[in-house]
C-alpha cells in the first residue's frame, strides 16, 4: 500500500494556498509491487503525467490490466470503491483533480450544476486536449500562481466544459450566439479599469449578468479568444503604451498593467510580442535620438 497522498505530493501547501481553481495535487506513484483499495469521496480526474505504470484496476465488479504511458487519464465515480494492484511503475507521476466541490467553491467557480452532472467513468483513456489544460495548471502553482485568479478559474471551467462534452451522460448544451454590443462595451469597460487588479472570471461573467460556463462560451464566440488570453493582451498593450509615454521603471510598468511582476512582464511580453520591454525601450530610445 502506498503512502499518504501529503507524503506524495508534490506541490507544497504554500503554493496550493495561491490556486484559485478546481483542487489539484501532483503526486509521485510508488515504484514496485503493490495493493491497494481506496473510495474516492468525491468526482476526480487522473492524468499519468510522466512515466508508465503497469496495474490492474477494478470497479464495480469490472477488472483491467494496463499498461499505461505518459498520457493516459482516468475517471472516478464518488463513492464506487477503486481496487489497484500494480506490479510496476516506472517515473510515475499523477496529476488529479477533484470534480465534486462543496457549495460554497462551486458557485464561486461555476455558478450553476456543471460539476455535478454525471460523467462517464473510465481507466486508461486518452485525451490530447484535455492532457496539457492539467499539466499547464500544474506549471501555473509551481510557479507561484503568477497568472491569478483568472487564468486559475479560466482553467477550471474549461476542464468542466470540456468533460461534459466529452464524457457527459447527457448531451452538452451547444451555444453559437454572441455578448451584445451593450454587453461588450460593458466588459471593456471593467477589463480597462480593473487592468491593474487581480481580475476574475467572476466579475467578468457578473458584469454582463452569465453564468461563467455560459459566458466564456459566448466570449469566445466573440472575441474568437478566451477571456484570460484577452486580458493578457490588454495588460501587453497597456505595458507598450507606458513604455512609449513614460520613464517608468519595468518594475513599475509591470504593476500598473496588472502583471505579477516585472519577470512575469518580461516572460509574457517576449512570448507575445516576441521582444523584452527592456529591449523595446531600447529601440525605441533609438528611433527618437535618430
Amino acid at each position: 500500500m502506498p503512502p499518504s497522498l501529503d507524503h506524495l505530493n508534490l506541490l507544497t501547501h504554500e503554493q496550493l494556498a495561491r490556486w484559485r481553481g478546481l483542487p489539484v495535487n501532483w503526486v509521485r506513484t510508488p515504484e514496485g509491487a503493490w495493493g491497494h483499495s481506496f473510495t474516492p469521496p468525491t468526482t476526480s480526474l487522473a492524468l499519468l503525467d510522466t512515466g508508465t505504470l503497469t496495474t490492474r484496476m477494478s470497479m464495480r465488479g469490472r477488472s483491467a490490466d494496463m499498461d499505461a504511458s505518459a498520457g493516459a487519464f482516468a475517471l472516478f465515480d464518488a463513492g464506487v470503491e477503486v481496487k489497484v494492484s500494480q506490479t510496476g511503475a516506472r517515473h510515475a507521476r499523477r496529476i488529479l483533480l477533484d470534480l465534486d466541490l462543496g457549495d460554497m467553491l462551486r458557485r464561486r467557480l461555476f455558478d450553476d450544476d456543471i460539476v455535478t452532472m454525471a460523467l462517464r467513468a473510465g481507466a486508461d483513456f486518452r485525451d490530447d486536449a484535455l492532457a496539457p489544460v492539467l499539466r499547464e495548471m500544474v506549471r501555473e502553482i509551481r510557479a507561484g500562481c503568477p497568472n491569478g485568479a483568472l487564468f486559475a478559474e479560466s482553467l477550471s471551467v474549461g476542464v468542466a466544459v470540456h468533460l461534459r462534452r466529452t464524457r457527459g451522460l447527457r448531451p452538452a448544451p451547444t451555444e453559437r450566439g454572441k455578448l451584445s454590443t451593450a454587453q461588450w462595451a460593458r466588459l471593456n469597460e471593467l477589463i480597462a479599469s480593473e487592468l491593474a487588479s487581480d481580475l476574475s472570471l467572476s466579475a467578468m461573467a457578473a458584469a454582463v449578468g452569465l453564468s461563467k460556463p455560459h459566458f466564456v462560451r459566448l466570449f469566445r464566440n466573440t472575441a474568437g479568444t478566451s477571456p484570460h488570453r484577452y486580458v493578457v493582451l490588454k495588460r501587453i498593450e497597456r505595458a507598450r503604451q507606458l513604455l512609449r509615454s513614460t520613464q517608468d521603471s519595468l518594475v513599475d510598468i509591470a504593476l500598473e498593467a496588472g502583471f505579477a511582476s516585472q519577470s512575469h512582464l518580461t516572460r509574457t511580453f517576449r512570448e507575445v510580442v516576441g521582444v523584452t520591454p527592456g529591449d523595446l525601450r531600447k529601440q525605441l530610445a533609438g528611433k527618437i535620438l535618430q
